[in-house]
């Protein structure tokens, strides 16, 4: 056979080579050596007949197997599956009355995998935005100032499966209030999400986002102008509804019910009658590359409480007045799907505007009060680290002879000056030196007609985070 002549050739190679590692003190001595191989020649002849042995009791085998009846086989393994049908009975048998017999409260016991104390803690981010600015204001003699503008702490985690909570409180040097704290509560239907506390509103895009979260250094000049430096960030409830797809456009609707604490657009609501906010955005993808975004938004609510000053004389009047804002906001954005980390290009435009019925403060007669304003923003990302923008603000109050009378504040929605507006140019480049460090280095020219003194400033801004969060815009 094959095998045992393999066999064999392996045993006289390895006889081969014993003899050649033989010592040469032995390999002098012919008596020695001609004793080791007589005792390998006995242990080949050995080990030879016990592997013949070995063959040979298994073609026994083998014919035993071969002339065994099928009905014989199928019956023993019929056996054997039967035998396993009687142990697999037994052993529920035997579950089901040891569950019985513990089936007491003092026998439960209830495992919450990895979730310990430690697991429960809610995620923690401290975020540092500081700004370094060289200034030039017509008749101001102050050129420069540094500031650690907010240390922002960040809190995030899930209360239970369906609902999470978020939490901004932003530390200043001066002053520390609570930012934003609301819960969201998932899936309250297939498509409606609900949230409740206080939150900045979604007046746009850039409105909702925190400083440290923003393209440059400051919020739009017109945002900051119709809807005050702090913006609509106010306690009430919010429902988000996704209002499904056509084709490559999807659409989406919320609704904000809050309180009238803005003093820009509601100092003289006294009864707390809340305000409505509705917006409406659509998202669509042109192509692999390219994503649009649409968004609309109104807002209302009232003021019922009015000093009219009159011959010298102060007096409060009492009459509910609407007030209503609007917006408009559109996002494109153009990102290769094959290199999108070093490459793009977005621009993004959003209007401000508000409208406010009045009481006219010398007189007491109704009137209104309009402005508006917007800016549109292009920026490019150089490479994974580098991205550089251009950002043009406008902004136009109404004009008012009344708007200087005291005991109702009426600028900067409405001046005294005739034609009033500004304009402002930010050109700006960050580098991210990490997904935790950036810096930016921005300059604002501001000017306009009738509003005010010439402003240029050339900022270095730092916005660092320790933490999970990084610079969410949330």
């Amino acid at each position: 056979m094959k095998v045992a002549r393999s066999f064999a050739y392996a045993i006289l190679f390895f006889c081969f080579v014993v003899k050649l590692t033989i010592p040469l003190s032995a390999a002098s001595d012919p008596s020695n050596i001609e004793a080791r191989l007589a005792a390998l020649e006995n242990r080949f002849v050995n080990m030879q007949s016990e592997y013949e042995r070995q063959i040979a009791d298994l073609n026994a085998r083998i014919e035993k197997l071969q002339g065994q009846p099928s009905s014989s086989r199928e019956d023993s393994e019929e056996d054997e599956l039967s035998a396993l049908r009687r142990a697999a009975v037994a052993e529920t048998q035997s579950a089901d009355i040891n569950a019985s017999e513990k089936s007491g409260d003092d026998e439960r016991r209830f495992i919450a995998g990895d979730l310990s104390k430690q697991a429960e803690n809610p995620e923690i981010s401290i975020v540092g935005d500081f700004v370094y600015r060289l200034q030039s204001i017509d008749g101001n003699r102050n050129n420069s100032d540094a500031m650690l503008r907010n240390l922002g702490i960040h809190y995030e985690t899930y209360l239970d499966p369906y609902t999470k909570f978020k939490g901004a409180v932003p530390v200043k040097e001066d002053i520390s209030n609570i930012g934003e704290a609301y819960i969201t509560r998932y899936g309250l239907t297939p498509n409606l999400n609900l949230t409740l506390g206080k939150f900045r509103q979604q007046f746009g895009i850039v409105h909702r986002w925190h400083m440290a979260g923003l393209d440059q250094s400051e919020f739009p000049l017109a945002m900051r102008r119709v809807l005050g430096d702090g913006g609509l960030c106010q306690n009430g409830v919010s429902f988000d509804w996704n209002l499904g797809s056509t084709g490559k456009t999807t659409q989406e609707l919320t609704m904000q019910l809050t309180e009238s604490t803005n003093q820009r657009l509601f100092a003289g609501n006294t009864r707390g009658m809340p305000s409505l906010l509705l917006h409406f955005r659509s998202f669509r993808d042109i192509d692999v590359n390219t994503y649009q975004e649409l968004g609309l938004t109104a807002l209302a609510g009232v003021n019922d409480q009015w000093s009219i000053s009159q011959a010298g004389v102060v007096s409060t009047i009492d009459e509910t007045r609407p007030v209503y804002g609007f917006g408009l906001d559109f996002t494109h954005l153009w990102e290769p799907a094959d290199n999108m980390r070093y490459r793009n290009f977005m621009w993004r435009t959003e209007f401000y505007g508000a409208k406010k019925e009045i009481l006219v403060p010398d007189s007491g007669d109704r009137g209104s009060i309009m402005a508006w304003g917007g800016y549109t923003n292009f920026q490019w990302k150089l490479d994974r680290q580098l991205e550089s923008g251009v950002r043009i603000d406008y902004f136009e109050p109404d004009s008012k002879k009344y708007a200087a009378v005291p005991g109702l504040a009426l600028a900067p929605l409405a001046v005294v000056a005739d034609s009033p507006s500004e304009w402002q140019l930010c050109p700006y480049i960050t580098w991210h030196q990490t997904p935790w460090v950036k810096y930016r280095l921005e300059f604002n020219y501001k000017s306009g007609n009738n509003m005010g003194p010439d402003e240029r400033r050339l900022m270095l801004q730092c916005i660092w985070s320790a933490g999970p969060h990084k610079h969410d815009r949330y």
